[in-house]
């Protein structure tokens, strides 16, 4: 218990810079790595308390009234336990899609395959930091909830961070006129 409250703390830290795209760029692509957690007691089920994935592959399109539509995969490589994903994800930013730190919430579906395909549930909350016009970081925090008619499969906390790739030039240098104030 005390490491996913400390997991979860972390999590919520690391997502405090975030900036996604907006309706000027609207493709993204992202390269990074991820884990799925588990309690001690869905470990033994699992195979493992935590799986690692890297790479995590994303692509994501802004869509419109502040939604993006995310798709990404990943895969354990390397790691004993046996855990690949593809991430279905819709992310609302809450207006703010042009600013270099960007907060954003998340909600979607995975398939995740492991002992067996398994469908999950997902939320969350996410930051993408942009570093440069092309370039960010992006950080988030997922929680994947599995049904209990699922046994090959529990409910976890999945964590990522990325290096974020904007095929269109961004502005970095926020302007006064600009502002909505």
């Amino acid at each position: 218990m005390k490491m996913q409250l400390g997991l979860l703390v972390f999590g919520f830290l690391l997502i405090l810079n975030l900036n996604a795209q907006n309706p000027t760029n609207k493709w993204v692509a992202e390269i990074g790595t991820a884990f799925a957690g588990y309690t001690k007691p869905d470990a033994s089920v699992v195979g493992g308390q935590i799986a690692y994935q890297t790479p995590r592959f994303t692509l994501a399109r802004y869509f419109k009234w502040n939604l993006t539509m995310v798709a990404s995969f990943a895969t354990a490589i390397g790691d004993d336990q046996e855990y690949t994903t593809f991430d279905g994800l819709l992310r609302y930013d809450f207006g703010n899609s042009s600013d270099n730190i960007v907060p954003y919430v998340v909600i979607g579906g995975s398939f995740i395959q492991a002992k067996r395909l398994t469908p999950t549930v997902n939320f969350g909350i996410g930051n993408t930091f942009w570093i440069s016009s092309k370039y960010g970081v992006n950080v988030q925090f997922l929680y994947k909830f599995s049904e209990t008619r699922f046994q090959s499969q529990k409910s976890h906390i999945y964590p990522s961070a990325g290096l974020v790739y904007s095929f269109g030039a961004r502005s970095t240098s926020n302007r006064i006129w600009h502002s909505t104030h």
